[in-house]
């Protein structure tokens, strides 16, 4: 269920405020979602839930959704080291979320379509990485395709050390290395892949619009998240479900403890019967509600 609250906000206070009240800012996945939006809106923009959070991305390599992360791991806050040029990385036009090696061996941001020349890399077995200068251009798409193909994965640098090698085998040519990131992520964590971008958005104007708006068509933008707008919030509806049962044990059923470990092997044989998303507690009845056998 969706909200509109029609309280100018920043995009942070909105959240705040979704959280204390409902759910949290409003998380879509599909066009039914949209669907379930009044038609017009009485304003031009409102808040929703995604955003794409710089202290993820710019400021470290982090371990958030829309962190940067390694080609052959796919997982983010894995590694500390980098090497970024100055102004690096800058999501400029809201378009480049794939990593090049610049010819001073510095890395940058840039355009995954773009076609540059490439370097994998294999692992040896005293585990060093061995890396393979690739001279032919492709876009880091199908650089990454090639590397899987022929070698291990685009090159994984994990120290001033490897940095310095792989920059030594690129003969100052602008290379694609195997970082990546994939922008946006949802306040609530879902990992919805759905978006409705407006044309031509997301575009980062000015390199600060990191929040993300709908318009009167449902549309989205990004926009400055200290700009002041309405918002949606959205509701989960919590399905709740008792379950009686009789246990015949010695254990002592009031002991915290002997309840914990109970809990983790019903929650553990239903994880494996297929059940996701769902939390187990725990109520022993009143005493005078019980029956001796």
């Amino acid at each position: 269920m969706y909200y509109y609250i029609n309280q100018n906000m920043t995009w942070f206070q909105a959240q705040n405020y979704c959280r204390e009240h409902y759910t949290d800012l409003a998380t879509f996945d599909s066009y039914d979602d949209i669907s379930m939006l009044e038609p017009t809106l009485t304003y031009k923009t409102a808040w929703i839930g995604l955003f794409d959070d710089p202290k993820s991305w710019k400021e470290n390599l982090g371990n958030e959704s829309n962190s940067w992360r390694w080609s052959v791991t796919g997982e983010a806050g894995n590694t500390t080291f980098e090497a970024w040029a100055s102004g690096e990385p800058s999501y400029a036009n809201g378009s480049e979320s794939c990593v090049i090696m610049n010819p001073d061996g510095t890395w940058g941001d840039a355009i995954c379509a773009s076609a540059y020349s490439f370097v994998c890399y294999t692992v040896t077995n005293q585990r060093e990485k061995v890396y393979h200068f690739i001279p032919t251009v492709k876009s880091w798409n199908s650089a990454q395709e090639y590397c899987r193909q022929h070698y291990t994965d685009l090159a994984m640098i994990e120290n001033a050390e490897e940095n310095a090698l792989v920059f030594s085998k690129t003969g100052n040519q602008t290379s694609w290395i195997g970082l990546y990131r994939v922008p946006w992520a949802w306040s609530d964590g879902s990992h919805s892949s759905f978006k409705n971008w407006k044309s031509y958005e997301p575009d980062n104007l000015a390199g600060n619009q990191h929040c993300v708006v709908e318009g009167r068509t449902h549309n989205w933008f990004d926009l400055n998240c200290s700009w002041l707008r309405p918002f949606i919030c959205h509701q989960v509806t919590t399905l709740k479900t008792t379950v009686g049962m009789k246990i015949m044990t010695g254990a002592d059923m009031t002991d915290p403890a002997v309840i914990e470990q109970f809990l983790q092997q019903i929650h553990e044989r239903l994880t494996n019967l297929g059940w996701t998303d769902f939390k187990l507690q725990w109520k022993n009845l009143p005493s005078n509600q019980t029956k001796k056998t």
